[in-house]
């Protein structure tokens, strides 16, 4: 992973986003985000673009996306 940018969407508002150039991290970030989600109960979705470029190039990864769905998604309705 060169980098992944995860954005969430508290209540289908962007709450937060953030780049991260280490997996673990990011995934102990979204750990943390699904505690927050269970504290203030509303619906919470984790969506994370992968880049596999250096950040100094101009991307169009996005563009690739064959999935729209969330990475996580948290409080999700029944």
């Amino acid at each position: 992973m060169a980098y992944a940018d995860v954005d969430v969407i508290v209540n289908g508002a962007l709450e937060e986003s953030r780049t991260f150039h280490d997996e673990t991290l990011m995934n102990h970030y979204i750990g943390e985000i699904e505690d927050e989600a269970s504290d203030h109960g509303y619906l919470t979705e984790v969506y994370v673009v992968w880049h596999e470029h250096d950040d100094d190039i101009e991307c169009e990864c996005v563009q690739y996306l064959t999935s729209h769905k969330p990475y996580a998604t948290f409080n999700q309705e029944a």
